[in-house]
């Protein structure tokens, strides 16, 4: 969503007042809507321009920036490429391990003559 002036977002709620049916929620488009315009504006001029409860807008507010600053959960891993068809030679070992806790390793001396690739797909493909 772009950044919405408080005018359009008045508007908005206006509009949305006028279909709702009796104690319906408002919306969480309007929601976002009105929390996207305390980055501009003070949460109390937003609040009143659009009829909103203060605490409640403050509390969505803090919880929006909070939900924003937050690390995610599960962190993606980079993911490296490797050429495991050519051959390795000399003395080799592979180690993967899946973030629920599945490990693989492969430990090879000399050369290896395997699909190598077709096994690290394997295994992540079963977990």
């Amino acid at each position: 969503m772009g950044y919405l002036t408080l005018i359009e977002v008045k508007k908005r709620f206006a509009a949305w007042r006028k279909m709702k049916h009796h104690r319906e929620p408002i919306p969480s488009e309007l929601w976002d809507a009105a929390i996207s315009l305390t980055e501009k504006h003070s949460i109390c001029k937003v609040s009143k321009a659009l009829s909103l409860c203060y605490t409640t807008l403050k509390k969505r507010a803090a919880a929006a920036q909070i939900k924003q600053s937050a690390p995610p959960l599960h962190t993606t891993q980079d993911f490296i490429s490797l050429d495991l068809n050519s051959a390795i030679s000399a003395e080799c070992c592979i180690e993967m391990e899946h973030h629920n806790g599945n490990k693989l390793r492969m430990h090879f001396k000399g050369k290896a003559e395997l699909d190598l690739q077709s096994i690290a797909e394997s295994f992540w493909n079963k977990i």
